[in-house]
């Protein structure tokens, strides 16, 4: 669920890491919090945020240069965002330097201390999550999963990326969506990298990324290095304060937390399915051709048979 601004406030300020100053960051651009901070400081901030080795390798006049913001702007943007100074701001960003990912164990940590209750409790408390996962999806994501819905049926192309865990349901939607119209494929194919796939990319394709946290820093570069190329980009992620959310034309927030030592897709499939049929009714004829062509060829290659 979003975090609000004053439950932000009032927890984390000023942040104690980077997630938090990035979330805080994040809060400032949607207007939610009232500080007084420059345009050009909020983006030399962004600058720092997208690429932190920056910031926790150089010094304050090696940084002004990289994002072009005058040292003594960066100590006061360091103080009004409740730092001492600039080293105490660079802190933040040498300790993510040195930060093991350590959200997976952590969570069976959390699972394991559950242990003593009933198979039947997790299972219970799993349904209640989803429930609660759809509902505020239901009650919050119905405008954006229109707008996705029309992107989707209008885009001459379609590019779909999902990184670990996310790739899976990539590859739901790009198998579903690819059935009911053409121009459809997966960003990085086999055996291409990142680097070509981008290079194929052309002004107004349709980029879907799939990404919630921990978020992939690879998604992350692959959305931006797509908008500056002028892709139009819809994600599907997990909160309003992901990094995904300002680089998208239109984001779907699917809620991904549960009792699941790792992030929960079922909602995300729940979604994604629907939107396909959404998709489905919106081509019309058009997707009833294209399923037809697809079973005339499954046929011929005598694959059910």
């Amino acid at each position: 669920m979003s975090v609000s601004a004053a439950e932000y406030l009032s927890n984390s300020f000023p942040p104690k890491n980077y997630e938090q100053l990035r979330q805080l960051t994040l809060l400032i651009k949607q207007g939610s919090i009232d500080l007084t901070i420059g345009k050009k400081s909020i983006t030399a901030l962004l600058k720092m945020l997208e690429t932190p080795d920056n910031v926790a390798t150089h010094n304050i006049v090696e940084l002004s240069e990289k994002v072009s913001l005058s040292p003594s702007s960066i100590t006061r943007l360091a103080k009004l965002l409740g730092f001492q100074g600039y080293n105490a701001f660079q802190v933040i960003f040498k300790q993510k330097n040195k930060m093991k990912d350590d959200f997976y164990s952590q969570s069976v940590e959390r699972l394991i201390l559950d242990k003593g209750n009933s198979n039947s409790a997790l299972f219970q408390q799993q349904l209640k999550q989803l429930n609660n996962d759809v509902e505020e999806c239901f009650n919050n994501e119905m405008l954006n999963i229109d707008a996705a819905k029309l992107l989707l049926a209008k885009k001459h192309r379609v590019f779909i990326f999902g990184y670990r865990q996310s790739s899976a349901i990539a590859s739901i939607l790009r198998y579903g969506l690819a059935l009911i119209r053409p121009n459809v494929q997966m960003l990085v194919q086999a055996n291409h990298g990142v680097a070509i796939a981008l290079g194929q990319l052309k002004k107004n394709d349709l980029l879907i990324l799939i990404s919630s946290a921990p978020y992939s820093n690879v998604t992350i570069k692959i959305a931006s290095m797509a908008k500056q190329q002028g892709c139009q980009i819809l994600s599907i992620t997990d909160t309003s304060l992901s990094p995904l959310n300002d680089l998208a034309e239109v984001a779907l927030h699917i809620p991904t937390a549960s009792k699941f030592y790792t992030n929960s897709m079922v909602a995300n499939c729940f979604f994604v399915e629907n939107l396909l049929s959404l998709t489905a009714i919106e081509l019309g004829a058009a997707a009833v051709n294209n399923l037809q062509q697809h079973e005339q060829l499954v046929a011929d290659l005598e694959i059910s048979r």
